[in-house]
Formats: structure tokens, C-alpha cells, sequence
């Protein structure tokens, strides 16, 4: 199965100028975790996450009228259309990522995939083994409640 057969390609998606509460608002509206963040020629330079509003805005107490760009995730987990939808599996437990960016050769976004779109497309079970990478915690570390 290749990756352009479960994304997504209905993708909402914000430029690094764009104000957090702007982006958090798009992200209330659609139900979304996170966000392509884009350049000025429509490239994909990073990810906003409802992670990075919380940790890196509203703990730090900044303002919701600061750009996106400088509170973005840079490192994006991607993939390209006619990639094996294994190797997208592969990418995000090693990168223990719930989501990534499906690129154009161009840079472009063309879709997005999570482990939604696998479990649905794929198997439970495979989903269950890429959810498990994901979500595997380092050695030692306790949850304190």
C-alpha cells in the first residue's frame, strides 16, 4: 500500500508570520493536533503543534499575537506520495511521531497521514505495533499522579 492511498489531502496548514492564536483557532475549528507551517513559495518548513502552543506560548506566558515560526517544530517527519506505507510506519515510530507530512517533490504539501488514517487503512494490528513505538517512553521514566 503506498502512502498517497490512506492521506489525507484536505490539509488546512499556517505561514510563519501567522499569529499562535491563529493557528490555535484553526486547530479548535477542525479538530486538528497540529498544523503544516508554510513558507512564503508554499514549501513545508516545519509543524505547529497544540504541544508547541502550550509548552513553548501559553506556559512561557507569551503573547498570542506572536508569529508561529519562531515556536514551530523544525524537524518534520515526511514522506512522498508513492513511498511504501511501511516506511511511513517505520519513520514515525523512530521518530515516535503521531503524524507526518506527505511532500511533493517540490517541497509542497500534498496530504498528511496519522495513525488514524493506518489504522483505518491498514490493520489494527499494525497500527497497535506503530502507536506502541510512538508512544514508548525512555527507561525508568514514571508517570508522578
Amino acid at each position: 500500500m503506498l502512502c498517497r492511498d490512506v492521506m489525507k489531502t484536505v490539509v488546512f496548514t499556517c505561514h510563519a508570520g501567522d499569529p499562535v492564536a491563529e493557528c490555535a483557532r484553526t486547530m479548535r475549528d477542525h479538530n486538528l493536533g497540529f498544523l503544516p507551517v508554510l513558507d512564503d513559495d508554499g514549501r513545508v518548513i516545519g509543524v505547529v503543534t497544540d504541544r508547541d502552543l502550550a509548552l513553548r506560548i501559553l506556559a512561557l506566558g507569551a503573547s498570542p499575537d506572536a508569529p508561529v515560526g519562531p515556536v514551530m517544530t523544525r524537524e518534520v517527519i515526511w514522506c512522498r506520495p508513492l513511498d511504501e506505507l511501511r516506511s511511513a510506519e517505520a519513520q514515525m515510530a523512530g521518530a515516535r511521531k503521531s503524524r507526518l507530512v506527505v511532500m511533493d517533490d517540490d517541497g509542497s504539501c500534498a496530504g498528511v497521514i496519522s495513525l488514524s488514517d493506518i489504522a483505518h487503512a491498514d490493520s489494527l494490528a499494525r497500527a497497535g505495533q506503530v502507536l506502541s513505538a510512538v508512544t514508548r517512553r525512555e527507561v525508568g521514566e514514571r508517570a508522578v499522579w
